[in-house]
């Protein structure tokens, strides 16, 4: 049988840190990129072999990705390709801001055989952009957006609702814009207040106010109809694609599918139940790897990730969290097999409630959220686990 599995690669710099994220980053100036990028290679030539199977995709997140220098980008690529036994499909994402869409940067990705690039673009109006920290501005996402679809066959962009002074007008406004570039995906995210960030001190200092809950709701609900309308297929919660451009990378972290992650903070997955992390330790890392590459290359008899080895429980829990994300849901017969016909009677009992109520529907094998259900799916997962 063969694996498929996906390259994840942490870039842990940006120009300016979003008032909303929660992520590892730190800013561009601490960027020594060449140092930073070989320990990439160094961690990967020590853990490459850590799941079998075919690299079917490699992302590039962050932080931004798209800051990365044009040659040092090509080095690391040119690396990565020396270590990899790559699948003929590769999907090779790399996540970009507008601002960094430049012909010598486009020119670079494509060399290096980037076949999708996704776009933190969140909103086209320059007001709400500001109060979220965001520095490109509407009309330069719009240049941005037309370079990359002229260039690349697989785009996605990524929208947010809930944003402070946003309304249903000025969500809708991005939203209908977006269609007319027609990418191949879209991902709708809700702004998420996440501990210590400084969107959320504003909020609890009353600095700053969210649209209430009702019109967060409503605009999920627009979305996924809006988008359904125009041909785009609601896979997954936040995320929508025209047929066949579902993102594959996310689809594997979804589906269970085995995963490394590269860089500090970076999670990693063996696709049965070992779930490994880099520390937030950019200083840390680099230090690590660079004395590895030195002493023992290719090898390493300490590990600078952490582990656990997720029990039934968990691991039966993070399999309904996951996926019931997707528009496909959970497999009757697969989810029997792995944890036993009294848990799958315990979870088809309690699903029963939220099929009577349109919430969840069962369909051959599978049982799976409604478009009704995914408005209320926190709830729902609370009590199905």
């Amino acid at each position: 049988m063969t694996f498929s599995k996906g390259l994840y690669i942490h870039i842990p710099y940006c120009r300016h840190k979003c008032l909303y994220c929660d992520f590892y980053t730190g800013g561009e100036r601490i960027a020594e990129w060449e140092v930073y990028l070989k320990s990439i290679i160094n961690e990967l030539n020590i853990r490459k072999d850590e799941n079998p199977g075919l690299w079917t995709t490699i992302y590039l997140g962050g932080g931004t990705p798209s800051l990365i220098p044009e040659k040092q980008f090509e080095f690391l690529i040119h690396e990565i390709n020396k270590v990899l036994n790559v699948s003929s499909w590769l999907e090779f994402t790399i996540e970009v801001n507008p601002e960094d869409v430049t012909p010598e940067k486009i020119i670079s990705w494509k060399k290096s055989g980037v076949t999708r690039v996704s776009v933190g673009v969140q909103s086209l109006n320059d007001k709400e952009l500001k109060v979220i920290g965001r520095k490109h501005t509407g009309d330069e996402a719009r240049n941005a957006l037309i370079k990359l679809q002229e260039n690349f066959g697989n785009i996605s962009i990524d929208i947010m609702s809930g944003l402070p002074g946003q309304t249903e007008k000025s969500y809708i406004d991005t939203l209908n814009e977006i269609i007319k570039i027609k990418p191949q995906h879209i991902s709708s995210y809700t702004l998420m207040l996440e501990e210590n960030t400084a969107m959320t001190h504003l909020v609890d200092r009353g600095n700053i106010k969210l649209p209430d809950e009702d019109l967060s709701l409503k605009l999920m609900e627009m979305t996924s109809k809006i988008l359904k309308e125009q041909g785009y297929i609601h896979y997954e919660i936040s995320n929508y694609s025209l047929p066949g451009m579902e993102s594959r990378h996310n689809l594997s972290y979804w589906e269970g599918k085995p995963y490394l992650g590269l860089g500090p903070g970076a999670h990693s997955y063996d696709g049965s139940s070992i779930r490994r992390w880099n520390p937030n330790d950019l200083k840390g890392y680099i230090r690590f790897y660079k004395e590895k590459a030195l002493l023992n290359p290719g090898k390493s008899e300490k590990v600078f990730f952490e582990e656990e080895d997720l029990s039934e429980k968990e691991e039966r829990e993070e399999y309904i969290l996951t996926r019931l994300r997707t528009s496909k849901g959970i497999s009757i017969i697969e989810f029997g097999e792995k944890f036993g016909e009294d848990e799958l009677k315990n979870l088809l009992q309690k699903s029963l409630m939220f099929e009577n109520s349109g919430d969840m529907k069962k369909d051959n094998d599978f049982i799976s959220l409604t478009e009704k259900g995914i408005l209320v799916s926190d709830s729902i997962f609370t009590s199905l686990i």
